[in-house]
């Protein structure tokens, strides 16, 4: 009998490992979420594009990443976009109907496919309202330049009198923001006061017409600003033109309005709803 030896035997063939979309083939358990990816790949999604659709869309709680519930989740979304040529067929053509997808991959290609900073622990917690919503508040917003952000980032490390070495918190950074946004909310209503040719003052509502009352100009009541509309601060009881004969006027009307006894305690928010009740805001040449 010959001699067999590891010489004369056939070489073991290299195992064939996945190179691409690694993650989402793991992750695909049945052929049809198989054939689902590769409608995916076929399409031409790159795999940044999807591990990054399936990170901020279909993230776990509290996790900012994606896992294998994610991928098959965005995989089923994006797959939702196509149908076969015919039955039984293994082509596939996009058809009308959901669109996120594609609109959100339309719009990531055209910021320069770069995946979103790291999000604060607020929008990774499903069932609060939040979602994978990300709005202008928040350090991942795709808009906001990298000079932006260092420039808040540096205001907050100032703050809270960090060195440059120490990780920054998401909520830090979008506290600091904040107080940027009221100083400079604060500047502009500084400089529209010594520019303005006209003054404002609160006057009593008129209940009935009356033909002998002068024509009042009303004023806008509201102020749009980062969080929505909100009241003039000529509203607010801490209102620098206020008398205080004018704050206990408006208190009594409070306490009126909700059946208080005379003497009963009156919040600021509760004065600044009566004060809006009562009065209107008018303009008056300087």
């Amino acid at each position: 009998m010959a001699d067999v030896t590891a010489a004369n035997l056939p070489a073991n063939k290299p195992k064939a490992y996945q190179t691409e979309f690694a993650d989402a083939h793991r992750a695909c358990r049945t052929p049809t979420e198989r054939e689902q990816l590769a409608i995916v790949i076929r399409d031409g999604w790159t795999e940044a594009e999807l591990h990054e659709y399936a990170r901020l869309y279909f993230f776990p709680n509290n996790k900012d990443y994606p896992t294998a519930l994610s991928y098959r989740r965005a995989i089923a979304s994006i797959s939702e976009n196509y149908k076969p040529t015919s039955w039984g067929s293994t082509d596939y053509k996009r058809v009308s109907g959901r669109t996120d997808a594609l609109e959100w991959r339309k719009q990531f290609r055209k910021d320069g496919s770069k995946p979103l900073p790291p999000r604060r622990e607020g929008l990774l917690k499903r069932g609060r309202g939040n979602g994978p919503n990300v709005t202008s508040a928040e350090y991942a917003w795709p808009e906001h330049t990298e000079e932006y952000r260092s420039m808040i980032e540096q205001r907050s490390r100032d703050y809270f009198q960090m060195g440059p070495d120490s990780p920054l918190h998401p909520n830090a950074w979008a506290a600091s923001q904040r107080a940027y946004w009221r100083e400079r909310q604060s500047e502009a209503e500084v400089l529209r006061k010594e520019t303005e040719a006209v003054t404002f003052h609160l006057v009593p509502k008129s209940r009935k017409k009356s033909p002998k009352a002068p024509r009042r100009k009303l004023a806008p009541q509201f102020d749009n600003s980062f969080w929505g509309q909100t009241l003039k601060p000529h509203f607010n009881y801490e209102f620098p033109g206020h008398t205080e004969a004018f704050r206990e006027e408006v208190t009594a009307l409070a306490r009126k309005d909700r059946r208080k006894k005379p003497d009963a305690y009156i919040s600021p928010q509760s004065w600044k709803i009566a004060c809006h009740k009562h009065y209107v805001l008018v303009e008056r040449q300087a």
